[in-house]
């Protein structure tokens, strides 16, 4: 509290110890205000000091939210200021779709509802404010299967005067005929150009001026629900590239990506990849950017965009962009990344850093328990589940869970030891029907950087997500004796259609779902 609200705090109970009960003081008869007294009007709330430095606003925001475009959801966060003073709120999004107006509504109360418009994916930010200023904010995901599933071409280049292909895929979801329209959206000066025809996903474009063109593409259904995406085409006198085709691939494979450049002048270029979309919890990056070819390895499941651009000496470039989609078909696939927001840049160093550890426990055998407390092979982990081959089910010897063979057999892909911030996966490859699996985080320990992590937590059923933690902000707690924080993030259960999630505790309630290693 400020330094008036601090004496005066003293000052009362100074009183109070000296004198008993206080007897209020009276107004004097001319109006004048008694020695020591204030009167309200002169300090308005607008000018009370600020708060010291333990004010804070604590807020947390729900578990990432899927549905269907038209669905409209629920979206409630918390807020609580540990002066209990009162507070306003704000959602705003932070990404969308293309094509996507949808703003939560109402916008200022903690607890508001969403319209998915469109399929595709929005990021909504959260932001409690009170009456002081101070503020906390977070974030939370929303994901809606699109009525329309709609792909514009990719970016590409190419010379003035040349005619481009445009070739996107567009279907109903729901079985539904469709009409689509293209539409420049920006074009070079003087350009007329368009493409031809408007009406179809197969269409082409000519490059009458040098500059870029902004495409879009309109898919619009028979009950009139819409998607649309974009591409851009860029002609340069000089600069020509071209970006390999679209791929299909899966977590731990590796994809050599080679590009083509080519300078009409004959002059000497230089090149550069950029991944340009990915996956929340990937943390893997390309072999190389500064080549005509380069290499990547998935590390988890998702679609990805990446960007190529060849510059010559004189500053003309020329960019194109391609894309891959990595499916996972385990029965459960498990992922954790940490330091998602980078928030800690020391965290990640190699050698030493955060070390987060996933586990996944066969709940029949477990009773509970996590690593060390737990019994025999019940828990699977870095110390006994790791595989020598990703995507090959582990040795029996070190873990094999009933029944025998390879049902129900889990395995650890990915063990991050404090080079990167994730993510770990433990897959179980085939499950039975009614098998139970708990899902838990361990803060392994810090290295002394950062005792806390933004952590995420995702769950696969047969390739699709059955749940996506919200960003835990997960603390290394304990130690010594008692073991560092284990979060118990929930339990998996294995049913015919694929498995269903039930998560432990709630956001900004994981109180009971966290605790040193040795209390579980």
């Amino acid at each position: 509290m400020g330094a008036f609200l601090r004496s005066a705090f003293v000052g009362m109970i100074l009183c109070l110890a000296a004198c008993g009960a206080r007897t209020p003081l009276r107004e004097p008869p001319d109006g004048s205000i008694p020695e020591g007294d204030v009167p309200r009007a002169d300090v308005p709330r607008a000018d009370v000091p600020r708060a010291d430095a333990g004010e804070t606003v604590i807020v947390a925001c729900p578990a990432a939210i899927f549905g269907r475009q038209t669905d409209t959801v629920p979206v409630a966060a918390t807020a609580t200021s540990n002066l209990r003073l009162p507070m306003t709120y704000q959602w705003t999004v932070t990404q969308r779709p293309t094509g996507s107006t949808a703003e939560p509504a109402p916008a200022t109360s903690a607890a508001t509802n969403f319209t998915f418009d469109a399929g595709g994916d929005w990021t909504l930010r959260f932001t409690a404010t009170d009456s002081r200023g101070t503020s906390g904010t977070c974030t939370t995901h929303l994901h809606a299967t699109p009525a329309i599933s709609l792909r514009c071409p990719n970016d590409q280049s190419n010379y003035q005067g040349a005619t481009v292909p445009l070739v996107a895929t567009a279907s109903s979801t729901l079985g539904r005929s469709l009409t689509l329209r293209w539409t420049v959206e920006s074009r070079p000066t003087a350009s007329t150009s368009a493409p031809t025809p408007l009406d179809a996903a197969t269409s082409q474009i000519l490059l009458d001026q040098l500059g870029d063109w902004r495409l879009q593409l309109t898919a619009t259904d028979s009950a009139g629900l819409t998607a649309r995406c974009e591409t851009s085409v860029h002609a340069d006198p000089d600069v020509i590239v071209a970006c390999p085709a679209d791929a299909m691939s899966a977590p731990f494979a590796t994809l050599q990506i080679r590009a083509s450049a080519a300078s009409r002048l004959g002059l000497p270029l230089t090149y550069r990849w950029e991944t340009v979309d990915h996956p929340i919890t990937s943390t893997a990056a390309l072999a190389s950017t500064n080549g005509l070819a380069t290499a990547f390895t998935f590390d988890v499941a998702g679609d990805w965009t990446w960007r190529f651009t060849a510059t010559n000496p004189r500053g003309n470039s020329a960019s194109c962009t391609t894309r891959a989609l990595a499916t996972s078909s385990e029965a459960v696939r498990v992922e954790v990344v940490w330091n998602t927001d980078r928030a800690c840049s020391g965290c990640n160093a190699e050698g030493g850093g955060q070390d987060l550890d996933l586990h996944v426990t066969d709940v029949a055998r477990s009773g509970g328990h996590w690593a060390s407390t737990a019994p025999d092979s019940s828990d699977c982990y870095y110390a006994n589940c790791r595989c020598g081959s990703p995507g090959m089910l582990c040795p029996t010897e070190n873990i094999d869970w009933t029944p025998a063979g390879p049902v129900n057999n889990p395995q650890l892909d990915v063990d991050h030891i404090s080079d990167l911030p994730g993510p770990e996966n433990i897959n179980i490859v085939q499950a039975s029907t009614g098998s139970q699996f708990d899902v838990g985080v361990h803060f392994y320990s810090s290295h002394g950087i950062g005792a806390t992590s933004a952590t995420v937590v995702r769950v696969y059923c047969r390739g699709t997500v059955a749940f996506e933690s919200e960003v835990v902000r997960f603390a290394e707690g304990g130690g010594g004796p008692d073991g560092n924080n284990l979060w118990r993030v929930g339990r998996v259960t294995v049913t015919a259609a694929g498995c269903s999630f039930e998560r432990c505790g709630s956001p900004g309630n994981l109180g009971a779902c966290i605790r040193p290693e040795s209390a579980w």
